[in-house]
């Protein structure tokens, strides 16, 4: 026998359906704001990972005043992520970047480099935290320990002259009115190659050199072709400019060749200083799979589904 209509049997009949389409309407204007907080990067593998290794060659070009001695082999640059480490029961990142001079330069000048670079640094922000200096050039040998303190804003530094039988103490001493967020040249290399990059795009970061800080101005020139031992790359031109002064101790500029591609890689590097340009090109590399990927638009939206499916369970 069929049942004579009722409002009340509409609406009760009617009430599921209702909640379902309330509970779509929900999950699209959330799937909506999820993906606007996202871009195209998100999606990618990370572009390094620990055990990657760059190799360099250096060469040395003169100034113009002295045209009559030519471009010379300055020597091999080396920088590896290590990866994770320990600091002060934090989470780390340790980088290395060793420069050894040889070749033509090494003989006219007489003097030896065999430098070395420990970068600690955090994982989330490449903020530093401390960095540990062997410097062999020449006569000169030190060794200097600075530690930032950003709690304190203060930077503590040790520099020993380890040239002699007995090391002797230079300095041990904080420096005050350092920046909480600062950054040592090569994690601010690191932070860089995991941002978006466009022809005229700029940033602007703190770059530390022992208690020296700089505000830097990072700014892509243009992609172009660049051509290093190590193959042919299409890359982006990065300049870096000092907004007060110049970026290193004694003036000067670098600029950074990353190749444009997931990995921005840093195929070729230029420092004009004093007494001419150092130019650095990838002869050898060694890059890890790096399985982590940034945390996606697709991800974040399937977990707001799966929350939204499991309320409407509940119902």
């Amino acid at each position: 026998m069929k049942m004579p209509y009722s409002r009340e049997h509409k609406t009760r009949a009617s009430f599921p359906h209702a909640r379902l389409a309330g509970v779509l309407i929900l999950a699209a204007a959330m799937i909506q704001a999820a993906w606007s907080q996202f871009t195209p990067r998100n999606t990618v593998p990370a572009p390094f990972a620990s055990g990657e290794r760059l190799v360099y060659h250096v060469e040395w070009t003169p100034p113009l005043w002295l045209f009559f001695l030519p471009a010379m082999e300055a020597g091999e640059a080396t920088l590896t992520l290590v990866g994770e480490t320990q600091y002060k029961d934090k989470k780390a990142l340790k980088i290395i970047f060793t420069a050894r001079s040889s070749g033509a330069l090494a003989r006219f000048t007489g003097k030896n480099i065999d430098d070395s670079y420990e970068f600690t640094t955090d994982p989330e922000t490449f903020c530093t935290y401390r960095v540990s200096e062997m410097e062999r050039e020449g006569k000169r040998m030190r060794d200097i320990d600075v530690l930032y303190l950003p709690d304190t804003r203060q930077v503590h530094i040790r520099e020993v002259d380890v040239s002699g039988p007995i090391p002797r103490v230079l300095r041990d001493k904080d420096y005050d009115e350092i920046p909480p967020d600062v950054k040592d040249l090569f994690s601010a290399l690191y932070a860089l190659r995991q941002t978006d990059l466009a022809v005229n795009s700029s940033r602007q970061v703190l770059v530390a050199f022992n208690e020296r800080v700089k505000e830097v101005e990072i700014r892509v020139e243009k992609s172009e072709q660049v051509h290093t031992p190590a193959g042919n790359y299409k890359a982006w031109q990065v300049s870096t400019v000092a907004v007060f002064g110049g970026l290193f101790k004694n003036g000067g500029q670098f600029r950074i060749w990353l190749s444009a591609d997931n990995r921005k890689i840093p195929v070729k590097f230029e420092a004009k200083i004093s007494l001419g340009k150092v130019t650095g090109s990838l002869m050898k590399a060694r890059l890890m799979e790096n399985n982590a990927r940034y945390r996606s638009a697709a991800d974040h939206c399937y977990e707001l589904l799966n929350q939204l499916l499991e309320q409407y369970r509940r119902f």
